[in-house]
């Protein structure tokens, strides 16, 4: 039978054949992986880094605040809404955004 494994178990294998030196079908003869499915793995792996990475970028811009001549940074989120703060409530504003 078949071994399944999760997707922190296939990232730390990824990790360790970076970091062995070895060949892929070498770390999988080592590691009873199947060689398909340890390039499947690879493809995937880089295809959610990928989407990771273009998810995860927010374009800001800095705007003059009508109210007070402060200057405010908007930023405009993938699903289009967009919200606009205080430099100095940037940081909690980012940690708001990243549970969500």
């Amino acid at each position: 039978m078949t071994k399944r494994y999760s997707l922190s178990e296939r990232q730390q294998h990824l990790d360790a054949w970076q970091c062995s030196g070895l060949t892929k079908q070498e770390y999988c003869r080592q590691h009873h992986i199947t060689v398909s499915a340890f390039y499947y793995w690879i493809k995937h792996h880089k295809d959610e880094v990928t989407a990771t990475e273009t998810t995860a970028f927010i374009p800001a811009r800095r705007v003059v605040a009508e109210n007070n001549n402060a200057s405010a940074v908007t930023l405009n989120l993938p699903n289009g809404c967009s919200v606009s703060c205080l430099p100095a409530q940037l940081m909690t504003v980012m940690q708001a955004l990243s549970l969500c």
